[in-house]
């Protein structure tokens, strides 16, 4: 059967033929252990996640965690399926510029309402009040946090990477770096893998319909698509939304302190420097 991928995970399919291992089976999605990563393969109706290959089939085989599966020299080979990816297709996010940021943050405000207050009350408040600071620690405190397999913390760290690619945030290389340092030990394979690819850019087609959506100001097109989103899982896709809105929250708020000229303000708040102390041939004088 024919599939449907990123480049990346068309690199990692025409690969020598390796063995792997089914961590999580259901009829829309179906996800293996490779190489201590995580592979997808999604039905016609599941998401598709970054990380896997889309069919065209409405409905997968029903497998069992612990199954084997083969995969390599560009198809996938599990009990009752093959696919063999045909199509490569672009998962990551478009660029959010400067210019929409501003708006980009109240147009995504007003198309969620107070649909994330329950997401948000389940989050431990230090780490996101943390996280709102740009503070790379928040990351300790949100990885692995909740249940299922994309803890909600994990949905907002990727919500917040994606942003943060897509805006050039300043603050994400450190988000990254400490994202990327534990989230193998801190949550689950397919959760960490997810993460990696939201540090590349890289997104599910609604969330990065929601962002093209605030890239142009299309309000029907945000509305639209945080639906969408929002549809996604128990709580991950209210996870990605709230994230998203944390980065973009912090970038309007480093815009307006540029827009006050603050570096200057702060240089004409330190005291003078002192005087040169006199030359010794003055003080010999």
């Amino acid at each position: 059967m024919a599939g449907a991928a990123s480049a990346s995970v068309c690199s990692t399919v025409s690969g020598p033929s390796r063995p792997a291992t089914v961590l999580h089976a259901g009829h829309d999605a179906v996800y293996l252990d490779l190489d201590g990563a995580c592979l997808g393969v999604v039905s016609s109706r599941g998401v598709h996640v970054p990380c896997g290959v889309r069919t065209r089939r409405p409905r997968l085989p029903l497998l069992r965690p612990g199954d084997g599966a083969t995969v390599g020299e560009g198809s996938i080979r599990l009990p009752g399926l093959e696919v063999e990816v045909t199509e490569i297709v672009d998962t990551t996010v478009g660029v959010l510029g400067p210019d929409a940021v501003g708006r980009a943050a109240h147009l995504l405000r007003e198309a969620v309402g107070d649909r994330l207050a329950g997401a948000l009350a389940e989050l431990p408040e230090e780490p996101m009040r943390r996280l709102a600071e740009c503070d790379a620690s928040a990351v300790a405190g949100l990885l692995g946090f909740g249940s299922g397999l994309t803890p909600l913390g994990d949905d907002v760290l990727a919500g917040w990477l994606a942003v943060g690619a897509a805006t050039r945030h300043p603050a994400l290389a450190s988000i990254r770096t400490a994202v990327g340092l534990s989230a193998r030990q801190r949550t689950t394979t397919l959760s960490a893998t997810l993460l990696a690819c939201a540090a590349r850019g890289e997104g599910v087609p609604q969330f990065r319909r929601l962002l093209e959506g605030l890239a142009v100001g299309d309000a029907d097109l945000v509305e639209q698509s945080a639906d969408d989103v929002l549809d996604i899982g128990d709580t991950s896709g209210s996870g990605l939304v709230l994230g998203a809105l944390t980065a973009l929250d912090t970038l309007d708020a480093l815009t307006a302190l540029e827009a006050l000229d603050v570096p200057d303000v702060l240089d004409a708040l330190e005291p003078p420097p002192p005087p040169p102390s006199p030359s010794r041939q003055g003080a010999s004088r």
